[in-house]
């Protein structure tokens, strides 16, 4: 019997063939989805240490199984792991699915952390992208400390595109008039 494929539950693309999220796909025709989606990477976060997915032991699909109990942020290690395997992924043309139980806060920081090593932009910026486009993302403070943590790991070697904002650009308002011309009085302006 040929099982026709079906989306898991909450899944959105959140970088278009290249990075999605969901809740745990517990159907063979979600991992069926998957699979059609090209996505060969599942990270599967539990907060438990058994995974009970027997679905993700097909061959087609690479999993990695991160116990992070439920309402809390992943570590400093299993996010900068989570951003190098996008980096192999993305070099070989994969795509990754993040899931979890409801497809919430967990793997919002991991999203949050590879869109923030991937756009080079501040942890709020990303904390209000995630929402915007999946109101149900980054749950707790805890969550959130966790994505400005990642971004002074990453802050040394970001460009900062702002940096230099004080210093006078040829696309600069001239002003220099304003030292040299008296404003108007009080009384020169009732005049006018």
């Amino acid at each position: 019997m040929n099982i026709p494929p079906s989306m898991p539950p909450y899944f959105q693309w959140i970088v278009d063939k290249r990075l999605a999220i969901c809740a745990h796909p517990f159907h063979a025709s979600h991992i069926r989805y998957i699979l059609e989606q090209r996505i060969q990477t599942v990270i599967s976060i539990n907060d438990s240490y058994n995974s009970g997915l027997p679905n993700h032991t097909r061959g087609e699909l690479q999993v990695q199984n991160l116990y992070i109990p439920d309402g809390s942020a992943p570590n400093m290690q299993q996010c900068q792991q989570f951003v190098q395997r996008m980096a192999i992924a993305r070099q070989r043309g994969e795509g990754v699915v993040v899931e979890c139980t409801r497809g919430k806060g967990a793997s919002g920081v991991l999203v949050g952390c590879y869109l923030m090593a991937l756009w080079q932009v501040q942890p709020d910026y990303i904390v209000n992208h995630l929402r915007l486009i999946r109101p149900i993302t980054i749950e707790t403070t805890a969550q959130e400390q966790q994505l400005i943590e990642f971004h002074k790991l990453l802050e040394p070697s970001q460009r900062h595109f702002y940096a230099e904002v004080d210093q006078p650009h040829s696309w600069d308002i001239d002003t220099s008039y304003l030292q040299t011309t008296p404003l108007a009085t009080t009384n020169q302006l009732s005049l006018a």
